[in-house]
C-alpha cells in the first residue's frame, strides 16, 4: 500500500499512512469520530484537561484578563477621556470580527504547505463556531499542532507587541481583543491537547468534509 509523505515544510519527517492504512485495524485504532455539529461539547468537555495547549491558552487567557482590568480607563491609571463604551465595542467586538480571517487564513497555510489542496471552511452558528478544514487529508499529531496553533501564537505574539508599544486607552482595548481571541482558540488547543494524550503512540486525523465529521487514529503500537 502507498504511503503519502507530507509536502514542502514537513517533507523530512516520516511517511503519513493513507485513509486506508488507517482503517486496517491491525496497525491502527480509531479513537475517536467527532461529528462536526458535536465540536462545542467536545471542547467544553476538555477545557479542563492538562495539556500544554490549554496551559498555554489558560495562562494567556488570565494575563490578557488581569491587563484587561488593570489597564481599565480611570481604574488605575487616571484617564481625562475614558471612552469606555468606545473601548468595549472595538476591544470586544470591532478587532475581533476583524481577526477572524486573518486566524483561518493562519489555518489554511500551513494545511497547504503540508500538501492539501481539497480546503474547506464552514460556520456553525448554533455552536458560534468558524472552521477550516482539509476534505480526506491525513496529518499527524505533529503538523495537526502545527496547522491549529499557528493562529493562537501568530496573532497572540501580535496582540503582544502592540499592547506593549500602544497607548495607555489602546493597551487597554488590545488587552481586551487578546482575551476574547484566545478563548477562540480552545477548540484547536483542545484537540491538540486530546491527539498529544496517548503517549508514545502514533497520532493521526483526516476529515471528511462531506460528511462533517474528523476521525482521530491511534498506532496500536508505540512509535
Amino acid at each position: 500500500m502507498p504511503l503519502r509523505a507530507d509536502h514542502y515544510l514537513w517533507s523530512a519527517v516520516k511517511p503519513v499512512p493513507t485513509i486506508e492504512e488507517l482503517k486496517d485495524t491491525s496497525s491502527w485504532e480509531k479513537v475517536l469520530t467527532l461529528p462536526y455539529d458535536e465540536i462545542a461539547p467536545f471542547v467544553i468537555g476538555h477545557i479542563s484537561s492538562i495539556s500544554i495547549p490549554m496551559m498555554l491558552v489558560w495562562l494567556t487567557a488570565i494575563a490578557s484578563l488581569f491587563l484587561s482590568v488593570w489597564y481599565w480607563p480611570g481604574l488605575v491609571f487616571p484617564s481625562e477621556d475614558p471612552r469606555v463604551l468606545a473601548g468595549l465595542t472595538v476591544g470586544l467586538l470591532i478587532i475581533p470580527i476583524l481577526l477572524v480571517p486573518l486566524h483561518e487564513g493562519s489555518h489554511i497555510l500551513p494545511f497547504w504547505l503540508a500538501g492539501a489542496r481539497d480546503i474547506r471552511y464552514g460556520v456553525n452558528l448554533r455552536q458560534g463556531i468558524i472552521y477550516v478544514t482539509a476534505h480526506r487529508f491525513v496529518v499527524t499529531g505533529r503538523v495537526f499542532a502545527i496547522i491549529a496553533l499557528i493562529p493562537f501564537v501568530f496573532i497572540t505574539l501580535i496582540l503582544g507587541i502592540f499592547i506593549l508599544i500602544s497607548p495607555l486607552w489602546w493597551k487597554w482595548v488590545l488587552s481586551m481583543t487578546l482575551f476574547v481571541h484566545t478563548t477562540m482558540c480552545t477548540g484547536d488547543a483542545a484537540l491538540t491537547g486530546f491527539m498529544n494524550s496517548f503517549g508514545k503512540r502514533s497520532v493521526c486525523t483526516w476529515d471528511d468534509a462531506e460528511l462533517k465529521e474528523a476521525y482521530f487514529y491511534a498506532s496500536v503500537q508505540t512509535a
